[in-house]
């Protein structure tokens, strides 16, 4: 990847994660070790690991895989609904995967899999939806996952 588009790379995980910030009232910062690593984006919301991406081609495939994947590095287990495990999973893992992509003069999209927000969904099923729609389903998640931090 050339020095242009790891510039690109990290402007969009700025102006995301700003976005982000504001929208969820806590800060999120860029994962610095995610090219040593290979890791998300980021993983400053708790129970969630986030990879951007910002290109003129609309979804791809590939982009989800690489972020799903991130459930499984260092034995993170798929968390089939959050209603048992509300996103986090202490000693599973269970970071829920999230997508974030834009092309030029469009807004963010959010890519998730409904059945990490809802059990009896199929895994797989995959969702695209606004900011604002991510970050309100983010912010009922996040008491449950805090609470579940404490008590590890």
């Amino acid at each position: 990847m050339g020095k242009m588009q790891r510039d690109k790379g990290a402007r969009a995980e700025r102006e995301l994660f700003a976005l982000l910030s504001d929208e969820l009232g806590t800060i999120v910062q860029r994962n610095l070790v995610q090219t040593r690593d290979s890791g998300a984006d980021s993983l400053s919301i708790p129970g969630f690991a986030i990879e951007v991406k910002r290109h003129e081609t609309p979804f791809r495939q590939a982009w989800w895989d690489q972020v799903n994947a991130t459930r499984h590095q260092n034995g993170f287990a798929p968390c089939k609904g959050l209603a048992p495990c509300k996103g986090f999973a202490p000693g599973k893992g269970g970071l829920t995967p999230l997508l974030f992509y834009r092309q030029s003069r469009h807004p963010w999209t959010a890519v998730f899999d409904l059945a990490d927000f809802l059990p009896n969904v199929d895994a797989d099923s995959l969702c695209h939806t606004n900011l604002s729609t991510i970050c309100q389903l983010i912010r009922e998640e996040l008491p449950y996952v805090w609470q579940k931090e404490k008590s590890a």
